[in-house]
């Protein structure tokens, strides 16, 4: 410590780059003044991320660090995934999204309750700086006819140019509902909200300055029309499912665009017909991006002599000489629907679904080109029962930036050519067949530096293996509530020992698990000194009970008193048999379970659900 105050004021804060916020107010918050000023001057600059940390450091930072820097910071993480109920927590402590006067990006993560975002969003317009607003995801699905509500306060806000909301699921409905013009918003995404062309046309209309835009847009009704056309637009992405018609109107009424990304589910629209889209309508295009999936089962011919006819199309001076966009397709020639996957090379997208396609054929003059597929972040498969999918000797594709992986052990040492680089992996989904599979998956951890979650899923039952593995020193997530494909496995209190003895569980942070016994919950929270949140699915927890409005938070009740006031303590909105405790490491209270309160409480409970019993039947035979 004496060392590091011995640094300059500019060396700390180039080393303060190199933390994120979790360990930077780990490190350094309310160790003494200066650094409490290095901090305020670092998120000055630098996102304040209040997305994974642990209730005694969200605590700290609302008492030491907020009230020095809230008219400061420039942008701002909300998230109710690790951190439940951090949002409402902020709010009513009256760090109200109004106090943040120099906010100019806003990013919002999984937040559970409508009311909140709602209110969030509301305060937002006292904000004269803000210009980027992210809603990733949203949890509250039952608040729909609010929405419209949510949208129009979105639209009101006079500063902001960036607004991705690709959290929000509606119906187009709600967008044709818009009523209030926004005079700055410049780009767009509504990936989750499908429209079709008419409520596109309400959309621009209460958009006007729109430049780039990402939607999913479904248009197979001849009376649905674009009706307004829009010079600002120059960059679209679309997901795309309609007729010929719906795309030349569409097309027709973008005559800047420069750039086109478009993924397409049935939809037939060979080389010939792009290249009359593209030569007719786009004049001013640089950049095309395309990913078709289409199914022959219908056509009489092969599927190979299906593609060389498809690719044919793709062939002409216009793709070739003209553009140089070349194509590539993938099919399995033992697939009875004959699905293929068509896309533009280089490949752009950040997903790619292997699906079992294993062979390939492109336009290009040489078949060893275009096999770097740096842009895919995210792999994944589509059957998880057939366990040839990973034959990665089949899949010539080499993945260098891999942040999230799908796969299914064992495979085959080609593994390592086609992903020859872990070092972004961050989040692992691993499907196990057999007890050798584990040592494969040692392996992948030890490739992946920075692997930061794991969700296991298995046919065998075989989790314990899990945690006799030497592991990987970067985990910090554990999943095993679907451990097992057929049924529910509870931990009992041996598993759980096991875990919290493994390496896995001293360094694991977040972990979602099913338990057998409530008492274990105590257990896991007692003797994992790392974490910081526990969701979990306990079996005994009177589930038929919960059509009694009064029993209904039973165990959240029992794991109240049991616990300090300082923890949070919640049903998951979506999922109310899973239970999150958002842990506060500063407090010690967990009474003792021999006690003779305990014993008191059981027998409280037996007596209520006695009484509980006979209220219900007495008013079914009163009925």
């Amino acid at each position: 410590m004496v060392q590091l105050e011995s640094l300059a004021n500019e060396l700390l804060l180039d080393l303060f780059e190199f933390f994120d916020t979790t360990h930077l107010l780990q490190a350094f918050i309310g160790l003494n003044s200066r650094f409490n000023k290095l901090l305020n001057y670092h998120f000055q600059v630098h996102q304040l991320n209040l997305k994974s940390l642990s209730k005694e450091i969200f605590d700290n930072i609302s008492e030491k660090l907020l009230p020095l820097i809230i008219d400061q910071v420039i942008s701002l993480r909300l998230s109710s995934d690790e951190t439940p109920g951090l949002p409402e927590l902020l709010l009513s402590r009256g760090f109200t999204l109004n106090r943040f006067i120099c906010l100019q990006s806003l990013s919002l993560y999984r937040i559970n309750h409508f009311d909140t975002l709602y209110k969030i969003i509301y305060q937002c317009r006292y904000l004269p700086h803000l210009t980027h607003l992210n809603i990733v995801k949203y949890d509250d699905e039952e608040r729909q006819e609010n929405i419209v509500d949510l949208l129009n306060n979105i639209w009101s806000l006079s500063t902001l140019t960036h607004c991705n909301l690709n959290g929000l699921q509606t119906n187009e409905i709600r967008l044709l509902n818009i009523s209030i013009i926004s005079s700055s918003i410049e780009y767009l995404s509504i990936e989750n909200i499908p429209c079709n062309l008419n409520c596109l046309s309400h959309l621009f209309k209460f958009t006007p300055r729109l430049q780039q835009f990402c939607t999913t847009l479904y248009s197979y009704s001849r009376n649905d029309h674009l009706t307004n056309i829009m010079p600002s637009i120059e960059s679209i992405k679309l997901y795309f499912g309609g007729s010929i018609q719906s795309m030349n109107n569409l097309l027709e009424n973008m005559p800047n665009l420069s750039r086109l990304i478009i993924t397409t589910l049935q939809v037939y629209l060979d080389g010939n017909i792009w290249e009359q889209l593209i030569s007719t309508y786009l004049p001013k295009i640089k950049r095309f991006d395309l990913k078709m999936e289409l199914e022959f089962r219908e056509n009489n011919n092969t599927i190979e002599e299906t593609i060389d006819e498809l690719l044919s199309s793709f062939r002409t001076p216009f793709w070739l000489q003209e553009h140089q966009w070349y194509v590539r397709c993938h099919w399995n020639p033992s697939d009875p629907y004959k699905w293929i996957t068509l896309y533009t090379l280089p490949y752009s997208f950040d997903t790619f679904d292997y699906s079992n396609k294993s062979c390939t054929k492109s336009t290009c003059y040489d078949e060893q080109q275009y096999w770097s597929y740096d842009h895919v972040k995210i792999y994944g498969h589509g059957n998880v029962e057939n366990t040839l999918l990973d034959n990665f000797s089949l899949l010539r594709a080499r993945f260098h930036n891999i942040h999230h992986l799908q796969i299914n052990l064992s495979f085959d040492n080609t593994f390592w050519s086609r992903f020859p680089s872990l070092n972004h992996l961050k989040s692992l989904h691993v499907y196990i067949y057999k007890y050798s599979d584990y040592y494969q998956l040692q392996t992948l951890f030890d490739q992946a530096s920075c692997l930061y979650s794991l969700k296991l899923q298995s046919f065998i039952d075989s989790s314990i293996k899990l945690f006799e593995l030497t592991t990987s020193k970067s985990i910090r997530r554990i999943d095993l509530i679907n451990i097992l494909f057929n049924r529910s496995i509870y931990y009992t209190k041996e598993d759980c020992f096991t875990l919290i003895n493994s390496i896995l569980g001293i360094q694991c942070e977040i972990l979602s698990i099913r338990i057998k016994h409530r008492i274990n919950i105590l257990d896991l929270i007692r003797h994992m000194s790392k974490l910081r949140l526990l969701i979990f699915e306990c079996e005994d927890d009177k589930e038929f009970f919960r059509n009694f409005s009064s029993s209904k938070n039973e165990l959240v009740q029992w794991l109240q008193y049991y616990l300090s006031s300082t923890h949070i303590i919640t049903r998951h909105p979506r999922q109310p048999s899973l239970i999150r405790i958002w842990i506060n490491r500063e407090t010690k209270k967990i009474l003792p379970l021999n006690s003779d309160i305990l014993k008191m409480k059981h027998k409280n409970t037996l007596s209520y659900v006695l009484t509980s019993f006979r209220q219900y039947f007495n008013k079914i035979l009163g009925d």
